[in-house]
């Protein structure tokens, strides 16, 4: 493969709605650029972009990946991406690597939820958009009606560009507004050129007006120009054109059958001779020390390279893909990791077509490419010629909002787990892997309920590990609302040799909501040698944090050490350990003890038309509103405070009851009491763990 310019280079991110057709879209863009031979197929499962089982069973894409095509002298470097939003992390990321966002829409479906978040993601990052609405050849497909709602849902900035000629399985081809004239196609391939038929010649002019406005709209000169004549030359349109798609005041829409790359070419020549090369790529910083610099693409500048997607296979290693920002690199070379600070080497370049690789004799400035077998280069990571340059500045990931406690089915293969795992979270930064220390359960974290089956699933299929998820542990607490004076603990043994022997009185008395433990000595007499007063702290501390009704740590209590008894022969350490724990456990039944359940300060961003379920379904849960703010784009931001254990799936619930519009952030606020009926059955439960135990 040759090597191209920076100028030569299109780097494109395909977004959209779940089976809005992006991944359709980006293999007629391979077929056509002639990097595949033949038109592959989501649906006949030899997609070059969905090459993972998972993903080839759900006929989705479930990880960004990336391609390239060749047109017009130009590399079209493809970066495909889930449009569910459980894998929205990889979606985020592909930002770095896009320069200009292709959101596809369906022709039948028209503007659905992910359209809206895909449109919103571009414009927020500044990236210039092109509009496709795809499936333009089935039953029922309108495009007059999709391209209303997507002018509603997102502006005047939307416009026609092409229109098409025929409907659903009449479908044929696109009149190009621009340049006023026909494309036909008589199958998979490009179009050809001729004059819009007379039956569309009264709306390709309607819609043509369209676009010369908005065209015109870029320019002060050209509206005093189109005023005067009342159209402007092609050469003028296609300056306004490049003009207003980079700096996002100029959408255009095309219409596309991608199944058959129908309109497809039409789409390239727009990304190759309108769309922004990387040189031109704004807002590019890196955080160096408390500040943020600005970095420009150069190709005679120093090596920046940043890396969005890691693919681990378990025979070909590590694959991570690289957006070089700035300079140029060569195989067989270095560099630098800039956030762990370690010096990678690496031997070829290559170029991948889904899971294919193709050497490279050089990676310049905007290109996308990978290497193999980095040792500590991840997902997220900036590597550089310079150990000073600072990582880059990306967009927040989304918050993962769902964990679960994963053990394998196979004992003694947690060291397993752990390795496999951690190549998961390597591939994907939407997941992480935690230790529950109070629980001593390992944690997966991430953004849906699908997320984590799905990586359950590769941890199987890649590494041979086979866990079992369950909801994690809710961490409970302990407490009491009463007091008891000298309680006694007591351990005595008699054996052979010396026994065991110790007795404590303990004073026991409930603490503010979060003040913790205090431990008062107050021995007179040596009534308890001074050397075994730790050890009666200790077993008391021992006690608590194994827990005395439930088996969740104790809180919030004040201990007294009064008064004991001891035996110059038989009393040691341990005896007076095993004293104190038995009377912390006495003295805390009688002070009526309860459940603490922990509430989290969550914040919940909805569409307005769900506040009032929202709402119902807060208290439900038996949560409190605590307040709400519009938060723009017909939003509505809803603080509440919601126990723990009602909200573990919420994740999955909020997508269900805002059809996958609500979004939330939650984090440990504090401690309440938990309702005594709940409180009973936590009990019940716990003893009924104990006797199985037992």
């Amino acid at each position: 493969m040759k090597t191209y310019e920076p100028a030569q280079i299109r780097n494109i991110g395909l977004y959209g709605h779940q089976g809005s057709g992006k991944t359709t879209l980006g293999e007629a863009m391979l077929f056509l650029g002639k990097t595949t031979t033949r038109l592959c197929s989501v649906a006949d499962g030899n997609s070059t972009f969905d090459f993972e089982p998972e993903e080839v069973r759900r006929r989705s894409s479930m990880s960004t990946s990336v391609a390239y095509a060749e047109w017009s002298r130009n590399l079209v470097n493809v970066v495909d991406t889930p449009g569910d939003t459980n894998f929205w992390a990889d979606t985020v990321l592909s930002l770095v690597g896009a320069d200009l966002g292709v959101v596809a829409v369906g022709a039948v479906d028209g503007v659905q939820v992910g359209t809206e978040k895909a449109y919103h993601l571009l414009a927020d990052a500044g990236r210039p958009r092109v509009i496709v609405v795809t499936k333009m050849d089935k039953e029922r497909a309108d495009f007059d009606r999709v391209l209303n709602d997507l002018v509603a849902a997102f502006g005047g900035d939307v416009v026609p560009l092409a229109i098409p000629i025929g409907a659903e399985a009449g479908f044929r081809g696109v009149v190009d507004l621009l340049h006023g004239k026909a494309r036909t196609y008589a199958g998979p391939g490009p179009g050809a050129e001729g004059g819009i038929p007379a039956d569309l010649a009264d709306q390709a002019a309607k819609m043509r007006e369209r676009l010369v406005e908005k065209l015109a709209e870029q320019d002060d000169a050209l509206i005093e120009k189109y005023f005067a004549d009342g159209d402007l030359p092609a050469e003028d349109l296609e300056r306004a054109m490049v003009t207003g798609l980079k700096r996002g005041t100029v959408v255009p829409v095309v219409a596309v059958n991608a199944a058959q790359a129908v309109g497809v070419d039409l789409l390239l020549d727009l990304v190759t001779g309108y769309g922004p090369d990387p040189t031109e790529r704004k807002g590019f910083k890196v955080q160096k020390g408390g500040a943020e610099e600005e970095v420009l693409p150069a190709q005679a500048g120093a090596l920046l390279a940043y890396c969005f997607k890691t693919l681990v296979d378990p025979h070909a290693g590590k694959i991570t893909v690289l957006r070089v920002i700035s300079g140029s690199m060569s195989p067989d070379g270095s560099f630098v990791n800039v956030v762990t600070g370690t010096q990678e080497r690496y031997g070829q370049i290559v170029k991948l077509l889904g899971k294919k690789q193709d050497s490279v004799p050089q990676a310049v400035t905007g290109d996308i490419v990978a290497v193999v077998k980095l040792k500590d280069t991840r997902t997220g990571h900036t590597v550089a010629s310079d150990r000073g340059a600072g990582a880059l500045v990306t967009p927040p990931l989304p918050d993962r909002c769902i964990a679960y406690a994963i053990k394998p089915r196979t004992q003694g293969d947690e060291d397993k787990v752990s390795a496999a795992v951690q190549k998961l979270v390597e591939e994907d930064p939407g997941l992480a892997f935690t230790r529950d220390e109070e629980a001593k359960d390992l944690l997966l974290e991430g953004l849906g309920q699908v997320h984590l089956e799905t990586a359950v699933e590769k941890l199987k299929r890649k590494f041979g590990v086979d866990i079992e998820m369950r909801p994690r542990r809710v961490p409970y607490r302990e407490t009491i609302r009463g007091s008891a004076l000298k309680v006694e603990g007591k351990h005595k043994k008699q054996t052979g040799g010396h026994g065991q022997f110790g007795v404590c009185y303990i004073d026991l008395e409930p603490m503010p909501r979060g003040e913790g433990f205090v431990f008062e000595d107050k021995i007179f007499g040596g009534a308890i040698p001074k050397q075994y007063i730790p050890s009666v702290e200790k077993g008391i501390r021992d006690a608590m944090a194994r827990g005395v009704v439930a088996g969740y740590p104790v809180v919030d209590v004040r201990v007294r050490l009064v008064d004991g008894k001891y035996h110059e022969v038989d009393s040691d350490n341990r005896s007076f350990e095993m004293a104190g724990s038995r009377g912390f456990k006495a003295a805390f039944k009688q002070c009526r003890p309860v459940i603490l359940e922990p509430v989290m300060a969550m914040t919940i961003l909805i569409p307005d038309e769900n506040l009032g379920d929202i709402m119902g379904d807060i208290s439900a849960r038996r949560g409190r509103v605590l307040g709400m703010e519009a938060a723009g784009r017909g939003m509505q931001a809803v603080k509440a405070a919601v126990p723990m254990s009602e909200v573990l799936t919420y994740a999955s619930d909020l997508r269900s009851m805002t059809s996958d519009r609500g979004s939330f952030t939650a984090e440990l606020s504090h401690y309440e009491e938990l309702p005594s009926h709940l409180a009973e059955k936590l009990i019940q439960e716990a003893a009924k763990v104990e006797e199985e135990e037992e």
